[in-house]
């Protein structure tokens, strides 16, 4: 009877901690589109890390607006100035970034985002890396943090599994 109580409590222990790795510290999802690709396709498993305090620019995210599930790139923080020129440039305090594997150029959205935007504390622009299909802070606006669900740390293709 004391090796059933101390398996059942062994067990519980698993069952708890497995819980608050996948839960409260990683999470788990796949990549609902194509909207980062080169570096991300349509069915990838994203794992990403739930505790991240602050986001800097280029972090890939996973995020929530209106309930729907988004991947990102973090381009501007707290205190950054987010402008797009007609060429599609964006341009981050004052020098247009230069960013690397990029689908498509990064044109504005006929929305009722207003450029230049100054982000506050805790808001963040997120554009996705296939600019030409992808719903982002161009469509959406700023992004708070408490809608950032964590960072991306690992994707594995859907092809590899």
């Amino acid at each position: 009877m004391a090796e059933l109580k101390s398996f059942i409590l062994r067990l519980i222990t698993l069952a708890v901690m497995i819980y608050v790795l996948i839960f409260i510290i990683f999470g788990v999802r796949i990549s609902p589109n194509n909207e980062m690709l080169p570096r991300v396709r349509a069915g990838d498993l994203l794992f990403f890390y739930r505790l991240e305090n602050k986001f800097k620019s280029g972090d890939a995210v996973c995020y929530k607006v209106d309930g729907e599930k988004y991947v990102g790139r973090v381009v501007g923080a707290s205190g950054d100035s987010i402008d797009i020129d007609d060429s599609g440039n964006v341009i981050l305090n004052g020098a247009v970034l230069v960013e690397d594997d990029i689908k498509g150029s990064t044109g504005k959205y006929e929305t009722n985002v207003t450029y230049p935007i100054v982000l506050g504390e805790n808001e963040y622009f997120i554009l996705a890396d296939n600019r030409t299909l992808a719903k982002d802070s161009r469509y959406f606006g700023v992004i708070n943090k408490k809608s950032i669900e964590g960072k991306i740390i690992i994707v594995i293709r859907k092809d590899n599994i």
